[in-house]
């Protein structure tokens, strides 16, 4: 049977700073504070990045788990390849990652850094999938579109062609690295 094509979301540099920054604010009002920013490696990296500077926590550390192999195709179930990186004995930490689709890396990332010595683990994906066993703390919106996000577009390339319009607000970005790829295939 073959596999539908999903329907694609891409998320422009500036919207997605937009998207953090209502996610730190919701965070700010709740009078909540973090010791760590944990990304989830790698969608996390660069949201975990930003929002440790607009949250204005200086710790960010790193744990590596994966489920998907490509577009719309995972694992049987996520695995760990990078433990945490910093030491959670007694802290607060909020875990960051781009996209929780299933739940079960979001899962699986909490249990582990609960397993490491964490005291209050929260979390924070910028879209979340309408079928996840698991809803992170904070979150921008529910959808079921495929996400591109800026730092990915070279990877999805790789394996599916987007039509150039989705890329609107990032269009020169776009045709770079659709050129580059050409270039070096």
């Amino acid at each position: 049977m073959a596999r539908e094509k999903p329907e694609l979301l891409y998320v422009t540099w500036r919207r997605l700073h937009n998207i953090l920054i209502e996610l730190a604010y919701r965070i700010r009002d709740s009078n909540k504070t973090y010791d760590t920013i944990y990304a989830v490696v790698k969608g996390g990296l660069i949201p975990a990045r930003i929002m440790a500077d607009l949250l204005d926590v200086d710790e960010i550390g790193f744990i590596g788990a994966r489920f998907y192999k490509g577009v719309s195709t995972h694992k049987a179930k996520p695995e760990l390849f990078l433990p945490p990186t910093t030491p959670l004995n007694n802290k607060s930490i909020l875990v960051v990652d781009d996209v929780v689709d299933t739940g079960r890396t979001l899962q699986l990332v909490i249990e582990e850094l609960y397993r490491y010595g964490a005291e209050r683990v929260e979390t924070l994906a910028i879209y979340v999938k309408p079928w996840t066993i698991v809803y992170p703390d904070y979150y921008y919106k529910v959808t079921d579109k495929w996400i591109i996000y800026p730092w990915e577009i070279a990877e999805t390339l790789k394996e599916i062609t987007p039509p150039p319009e989705i890329f609107k607000g990032d269009l020169v970005i776009y045709r770079s690295v659709e050129g580059m790829m050409k270039n070096t295939l």
